[in-house]
C-alpha cells in the first residue's frame, strides 16, 4: 500500500504568488502616451543572446511571463483577474502571424496621433501585465502621461500647430519657451 503524504509548505518557502499585479485600466492603456511607450519597450525587447526579439516570439515571451506561478494578477477592487489559456490567441484574433505587433513597434519612433481603438485593449493590457512580471521598473512608466507634443522632440499639438497647453516646456506668457 502507497503511503500519500500531505504537502506541507515550509515557513521558509516563498508563497506561491510572491508579487501581486494590479491590472491597468482600459482608459489607462487606452492613451497615445502609454501605447507609445509600450511600443518602445516591446520594440526593444531582447532574447538571451541580446538579439531583438522577433515579433513571433513575443507571444511565448508574453506566455511565459503571464502564467508564472510568482504573480497573482488582480484588479483595482482587488478581485483576482484570470487568464484564460487562450487569452493571447484570443486577443489577436488567432493571428499566427502577430503581424500587428510590427505595427504596434512602429510607433516607437513616433507617438501615434490618435488614441488606440477600444478593440485594441485586451492586447495591450496582456502585453502591460508581461512587463510588469518580466520588467516592473519599464512597466512602471507606462502610465505616467508624458506630453507627446513638447517641442523638444519635435511634435507639435496638430490643432493650429500651437504649443501644447499641458507641455512642461510651455510656460504663461513665455512663448519661446
Amino acid at each position: 500500500m502507497q503511503e500519500h503524504k500531505l504537502a506541507v509548505r515550509n515557513e521558509a518557502s516563498p508563497p506561491l504568488h510572491s508579487r501581486e499585479i494590479v491590472v491597468p485600466e482600459v482608459d489607462e492603456v487606452l492613451t497615445k502616451s502609454y501605447y507609445h511607450k509600450l511600443a518602445k519597450a516591446v520594440g526593444d525587447l531582447r532574447n538571451a543572446d541580446d538579439s531583438y526579439m522577433s515579433r513571433r516570439k513575443v507571444p511565448d515571451w508574453m506566455a511565459d511571463q503571464l502564467f508564472s506561478e510568482r504573480v497573482r494578477f488582480v484588479q483595482r477592487d482587488g478581485t483576482p483577474f484570470e487568464i484564460s489559456d487562450t487569452a493571447i490567441d484570443d486577443a489577436f484574433n488567432d493571428d499566427g502571424t502577430f503581424r500587428w505587433l510590427s505595427y504596434l513597434v512602429a510607433f516607437a519612433k513616433s507617438p501615434p496621433r490618435q488614441a488606440p481603438q477600444a478593440r485594441l485593449a485586451h492586447r495591450l493590457i496582456l502585453l502591460s501585465l508581461a512587463f510588469w512580471v518580466a520588467h516592473p521598473e519599464i512597466a512602471e512608466g507606462f502610465a505616467e502621461q508624458v506630453c507627446l507634443n513638447d517641442p523638444q522632440c519635435g511634435h507639435w499639438a496638430w490643432a493650429y500647430f500651437e504649443r501644447c497647453g499641458d507641455c512642461p516646456f510651455h510656460r504663461e506668457g513665455n512663448e519661446a519657451a
